[in-house]
Formats: C-alpha cells, structure tokens, sequence
C-alpha cells in the first residue's frame, strides 16, 4: 500500500485588497480571496514547488486584476499587489523549495516576507 504523505487539506489563500481608486486618499473597501490547492504537489522538489509557484502567480493575477498600458496608475498597482500577493502566499507555505523558485523568478535573495 503505498503511503500519501500530502495532507488533502494543504492549501494557500492568495490576498489583496481591492482599491476603490488610486492616490493618497483610495482605501481598500474589500478583500478578494483565492484558494490555491496543493495537496497534489510535493512542495519539497524542485517540479512541486514550480507548480505551486505557477498556480500562485495565477491566483494572484485573478484577484489583482490587469489593467491596460494606457492607465500607468493601474499597472504599477496591479503589480505591486502581485508582488506583494505573491510573496505572501509563498512565505504562508513554508517550503524552502518554493521560495527557492520565488527568489530564482525574482532574480534576488529573499530573506524576509511580509506575514499575511
């Protein structure tokens, strides 16, 4: 009998405020939340972590939303809460090998996320 060491409960929520409006003033008026599963990925190798990572990076484009070059504003918003959605995610996961991919795609050492 072979043994599953996965945990079907393993899951990432991926976070980011939604902005009603850009500036000094815009505040968040909400949350926007996307589960990532994972209980199908062995996180602690270099193919699971990668996966992980791509499924990250998706969630976080669906609750940042894109926006069009046009409206500078937006994107530079839109990426900083990526970034931001991203990273958190990867640091909520705990698994060296995924923030080995983080920092690879980033091009840098990370040695510290921000906590959710």
């Amino acid at each position: 009998m072979k043994t599953n060491t996965h945990n079907s409960f393993h899951r990432v929520v991926v976070a980011a405020a939604l902005i009603a409006g850009f500036g000094a003033a815009a505040q968040a008026t909400e949350f926007a939340r996307v589960r990532v599963n994972y209980s199908d990925l062995n996180v602690n190798t270099e193919a699971g972590a990668a996966v992980l990572y791509q499924r990250i990076r998706n969630a976080a484009d669906e609750v940042c939303g894109t926006f069009g070059v046009r409206d500078l504003g937006a994107e530079a918003a839109a990426k900083a809460c990526k970034a931001r959605a991203i990273g958190e995610a990867v640091a909520s996961v705990k698994a060296p090998a995924l923030s080995q991919v983080h920092e690879a795609k980033l091009g840098v050492k990370v040695t510290r996320f921000a906590s959710l």
